[in-house]
């Protein structure tokens, strides 16, 4: 049934919902069914099950018949690794509140580096040039990558952290060093300045 449709609707979260919206609203539908709907979906379809499927699937999750994705694990994993890289995560609010996203943003060497999580599969990593006026919203990028969490925090955890794969711009091809100094430009901005010498 379409989760508008369901009579009486009281939708909630489960108290250890994620962050990112990847998670699913119960509503009793009568004394013996429950709605199950995408919390990113809702106006979309609703699954309806009695107590007695729902108690069924809650224990097979519970005693391990069924068990969780190792891609979620690998998500949490990733993103451990980029909080002790530098990364500053942030979650952006939409106008009733919800967290919308949850993003991610290293500054680094001659590029900064940005992460945003839409969705367990809608998670969009890229690295940008240190002079991008919209980190969130890029003309144009050094790399990018988006798909499923894990895969693409992966991918962002195995950029070198000194350059753009491929490129050699700004090092100093003897040492490997990247030559050049952030500079404070207002508050909370910094700009990178490439050494000239």
């Amino acid at each position: 049934m379409a989760a508008d449709a369901v009579p009486g609707a009281r939708w909630r979260k489960g108290s250890r919902s994620g962050a990112v919206g990847n998670c699913v609203e119960v509503s009793p539908v009568d004394a013996t069914r429950t709605a199950i709907r995408d919390s990113k979906n809702t106006t979309g379809p609703a699954l309806v099950f009695t107590g007695a499927v729902i108690a069924s699937f809650t224990n097979a999750v519970k005693s391990g018949v069924i068990t969780t994705p190792d891609a979620a694990h690998a998500a949490e994993a990733y993103l451990r690794k980029l909080v002790s890289r530098g990364f500053e995560f942030l979650h952006p609010r939409d106008p009733s509140g919800e967290i919308a996203a949850v993003v991610g943003v290293r500054a680094h060497h001659n590029v900064i580096d940005v992460v945003r999580l839409h969705a367990e599969d809608e998670v969009i990593a890229t690295r940008l040039p240190a002079d991008a006026d919209d980190v969130l919203n890029p003309s144009s990028w050094l790399w990018r990558r988006e798909g499923w969490a894990a895969e693409v925090l992966r991918q962002m955890i195995d950029l070198p952290d000194d350059r753009t794969p491929g490129s050699l711009g700004g090092q100093d091809r003897a040492t490997g060093a990247v030559a050049g100094c952030w500079v404070p430009t207002s508050p909370g901005r910094a700009k990178w300045l490439p050494a000239s010498a």
